[in-house]
């Protein structure tokens, strides 16, 4: 934006990605809390790892089907906090695939103005196979992204 122009509504849509780890936990608490005070649509999304599921051999559609089931339990559980925090207008979804890219598109195809995400997820597979999911996202989304720090990190950071 040039020279002070403000946006009239900084936020509509709201994108929250979790992974069911401490960070992505505050960052769907971020993002309730945003998406209540811009009056923006919320979106929680969670994207099951397709590369995860494919390394466990002949368990691979067991594992798929767990991971699909954890994901819809917590994107269910963000929606119905959010709901419960004022957020009228809030869905969910899960996806399969690359976390990373999918992400992106997902988000780029919906016209998300605001990513949220925590810092550090579950992902220690994923990133020594794939490499980081927040700093793919960071890098390559179409939109604002927000890292949220685990409360932990954050009281930590303070004391000096």
């Amino acid at each position: 934006m040039a020279g002070g122009e403000q946006r009239a509504a900084p936020y509509r849509l709201i994108v929250a990605a979790t992974d069911g780890s401490p960070a992505a936990r505050e960052a769907i608490k971020v993002a309730v809390g945003l998406a209540g005070a811009c009056g923006a649509k919320l979106q929680v999304i969670y994207v099951v790892n397709v590369h995860v599921a494919f390394q466990l051999g002949a368990y691979q559609q067991l594992a798929m089907d767990t991971l699909k089931e954890e994901g819809q339990r917590l994107v269910d559980e963000a929606v119905r906090r959010a709901k419960e925090a004022g957020v009228e207008a809030v869905e969910g979804v899960v996806l399969s695939g690359d976390p990373r890219k999918d992400l992106v598109d997902w988000c780029r195809q919906q016209g998300a103005d605001l990513i949220v995400l925590g810092s550090h997820g579950y992902s220690f597979f994923s990133t020594l196979m794939l490499g980081s999911v927040a700093e793919y996202i960071v890098h390559n989304a179409p939109c604002d992204v927000l890292l949220v720090r685990e409360q932990g990190d954050r009281e930590g950071s303070k004391e000096g």
